[in-house]
């Protein structure tokens, strides 16, 4: 059970690092399990990373908490990550790379309520658009070990969407629209 929980918490770093458009046509090639546990690895350290950032620049408590749980569930997954990626003899990005470290470094700008509604804006948008892209990507992985890892995990991914949008709500934002 508890291991099962663990790796649903893992692959919900995963959906943040799908494709921006978060849908793959019926022309595109179906994600390779290197390509997946690659981006779920750096799903990993954007979770943490902003998760950081709103520990310490949120101005509202809710949004602190909230990336402080974020930080803290993706910190438990990443060596089971790096266990299943090393099972199979996938090498991971140790580091955030082009987009991810420009939008790290956009938000490591911003603070108080800049930073909170910035950041539950972000969070909102792409837990939206990664829980569809990660349902989708989560049946095309040929690799039945990570395609279960990866099943496990969309209940988790609705949580923290759920989440996102009571935060969101609590600091007067439109969890529907992010504004």
């Amino acid at each position: 059970m508890l291991q099962t929980i663990t790796l649903s918490v893992m692959m919900a770093t995963a959906a943040a690092f799908i494709p921006a458009s978060g849908v793959q046509s019926a022309r595109d090639p179906k994600p390779t399990t290197r390509e997946f546990l690659e981006k779920a690895a750096e799903g990993q350290q954007l979770e943490i990373a902003f998760g950081q950032l709103a520990a310490e620049r949120a101005a509202a408590e809710e949004v602190k908490e909230f990336g402080v749980q974020m930080m803290d569930d993706h910190r438990k997954t990443s060596a089971e990550i790096r266990q299943l990626a090393s099972k199979e003899g996938v090498t991971l990005p140790v580091e955030l790379t082009g987009k991810h470290r420009d939008k790290k470094d956009e938000f490591a700008r911003l603070s108080g309520s800049d930073f909170d509604r910035a950041y539950m804006r972000y969070m909102l948008r792409d837990h939206r658009k990664d829980l569809k892209a990660f349902e989708r990507s989560a049946k095309a992985i040929n690799n039945p070990q990570v395609q279960e890892w990866a099943k496990g995990t969309l209940p988790l991914l609705r949580q923290h969407l759920r989440k996102a949008q009571q935060v969101a709500a609590s600091i007067g934002m439109n969890s529907n629209t992010g504004r």
